[in-house]
């Protein structure tokens, strides 16, 4: 005798079930169902205040409650309507994963919503965590500053483009990968014609012996900075005088022109060291986002 398998029956979620609230919701598996009341509704909802008639009239009326198929998951919506409501989430903003925020992101904007939006903006503002994604909700948004501030945390990540396909390939567009990508080699390309620009570091001395070292750190400084776009391993406090090929410049070759910066004095080297510093503190970091 086959087993008689039991259909599953609507039901209201534990959190949105008085009974005098006059709206009905349910999600798009059809089985959970939220009551609310249609004032909490009007007051947060653009959509909702153009799909509900007055409280007076709902009351008044002797027909079913009105029902409002939201076309999502549940959990995304239930999550969306605590915020409408006022109510915690059962797993607080901070630990949700950035997917999850991206779910009732797509809620909020079917719901026009303006105040959970607002909450939503202010957090991802403040998080510091998976730059990436974060860049990638707020290019899809149109947050231009939010999506400044992502990318250039980027600018941390150590070989972005080979490191974090994965992250890169989840960005809303090509064109927003494509405006990351340009960001970061753009400090890359004026990095390198910094140090190679001879009114900034000479390149050729008469009385230089052997500038091999010389173009050895270049090389050095080049391959870091493109590995480490931020170029926090160059900024580090001592961390580029340690470099061999930084040691090697400044005792491979004795120059006794005092402009030259193949020269081994200690005063060139620092003077040096300060100007390769100032290059990258002032590398470029806007995104030129269109207008």
């Amino acid at each position: 005798m086959p087993l008689e398998i039991e259909e599953a029956k609507p039901f209201y979620h534990p959190l949105f079930d008085d009974e005098e609230a006059d709206i009905i919701l349910s999600s798009n598996d059809h089985y959970t169902l939220f009551r609310l009341p249609s004032i909490t509704l009007r007051k947060s909802s653009n959509y909702f205040r153009n799909h509900i008639q007055s409280t007076e009239s709902i009351s008044s009326s002797n027909q079913r409650k009105p029902h409002f198929q939201i076309p999502f998951p549940t959990l995304p919506l239930e999550r969306v309507l605590c915020l409408i409501s006022g109510l915690p989430l059962s797993t607080p903003i901070e630990q949700l994963s950035l997917p999850e925020i991206g779910s009732m992101l797509d809620i909020i904007q079917f719901l026009d919503a303006p105040g959970p939006l607002s909450t939503l903006r202010s957090y991802l503002f403040r998080r510091e965590e998976e730059p990436i994604l974060v860049y990638g909700l707020a290019m899809k948004w149109g947050w231009n500053e939010m999506a400044q501030k992502a990318a250039e945390q980027t600018l941390k990540i150590i070989d972005i483009f080979s490191s974090s396909l994965i992250q890169l390939e989840r960005l809303p567009t090509a064109s927003s990968v494509v405006i990351l990508y340009r960001m970061h080699q753009r400090r890359k390309d004026q990095f390198r014609q910094h140090l190679q620009d001879r009114s900034q570091f000479q390149l050729n001395c008469r009385l230089c012996c052997d500038p091999t070292y010389w173009r050895l750190l270049i090389t050095k400084l080049i391959d870091e900075l493109n590995r480490d776009c931020s170029g926090n391993s160059i900024l580090f406090p001592g961390g580029i005088e340690e470099w061999s090929e930084t040691r090697n410049c400044w005792k491979g070759s004795p120059c006794r022109d005092a402009r030259c910066d193949y020269r081994h004095g200690l005063a060139n080297k620092t003077s040096t060291m300060k100007k390769i510093r100032e290059v990258v503190e002032n590398l470029p970091k806007d995104l030129k986002l269109p207008v």
